[in-house]
């Protein structure tokens, strides 16, 4: 239980980290428009903000649970609701407010009822077939819509998001015992040997292990994901405001690893937490639908 609340509390600066890095990656291009060097800077090390977001994550995955660790991406948007009001100068209303809250007391609702983690299954086939299916779908999804402009913004950010919720899946087979056994390479001794890290010196035992989680083709994947959802919520950020674009990334950064930890790994979900991901979906729709139609009114 211990590592699964360090897990909640490393989580959620994780995607505090996240959520306020996808906002600046937003200033950093509107701020490119008008002042380009400047602009360019913002977005260079709000993209390292993502980064860093990642490995935060990623330390939070390998103590709790896939399920737990994505359900905790919507706490990120209270940082974000505070970083939008007061530094972006966005509007946000008493019902956007009430949706974040709603984010908030739902994400701790589903870590409150998670007990003692142990990876019990990890299928491979599963979690190529989800990843496979969410990609068709959001691509279909794109074809149908295309000319629904109001809501580009928001299916281009959920398919960031939905790319970016199966990162913790991928960090999670990469740190398991499948991971650890498809090396690309092994750390050697002076032998040729595979390394000790009992009697090794701490440096070798650290690039031994760090080689463990990163030197797999999991690792690569999650990885390559990291980037590619990035490059594709820039788009987003053309077509709407942060505070639109971000909560559809969050709202499939959450659920996609939730469904992923029950289809994948076999985690089980009390009642009182599939209540928290259907909260989550309500606080979601509270801070979206709300600001379409302030937006198509001022239009």
């Amino acid at each position: 239980m211990k590592h699964a609340l360090l897990a909640i509390i490393i989580a959620f600066l994780g995607y505090s980290v996240l959520n306020i890095s996808l906002a600046g990656q937003k200033i950093g291009l509107e701020t490119a428009e008008k002042k380009r060097s400047r602009g360019i800077f913002i977005w260079i090390m709000a993209t390292a903000g993502t980064s860093i977001a990642a490995l935060i994550v990623f330390y939070a995955v390998s103590l709790g649970s896939v399920a737990l660790v994505g359900a905790m991406a919507g706490t990120g948007l209270a940082s974000l609701a505070l970083f939008s009001r007061f530094i972006m100068k966005e509007k946000f209303g008493a019902r956007e407010l009430t949706g974040v809250l709603i984010v908030i007391v739902a994400a701790f609702l589903i870590g409150g009822f998670t007990s003692r983690y142990t990876l019990k299954d990890v299928n491979i086939v599963m979690l190529v077939v989800f990843l496979a299916s969410v990609v068709a779908l959001y691509v279909i999804v794109i074809v149908l819509l295309h000319e629904k402009k109001e809501f580009t913004g928001i299916i281009i950010g959920g398919f960031s998001g939905a790319l970016g919720g199966f990162i913790p899946m991928f960090q999670k087979v990469s740190t398991s015992a499948i991971g650890k056994n498809a090396f690309f390479f092994k750390a050697p001794t002076g032998n040729g040997s595979k390394l000790n890290i009992n009697t090794a010196g701490p440096l070798p035992g650290l690039l031994y292990r760090l080689s463990e989680v990163f030197a797999n083709p999991y690792a690569a994947v999650w990885i390559l994901l990291s980037i590619i959802s990035v490059v594709i919520v820039q788009f987003a950020y053309k077509k709407d405001q942060a505070i639109r674009v971000i909560p559809a990334f969050s709202i499939n950064y959450i659920l996609v690893p939730v469904i992923g930890g029950v289809l994948v790994f076999k985690e089980e979900l009390h009642l009182l937490q599939w209540l928290g991901v259907v909260l989550i979906l309500t606080g979601m729709l509270l801070i979206t639908v709300k600001s379409t139609k302030l937006k198509n009114t001022r239009q």
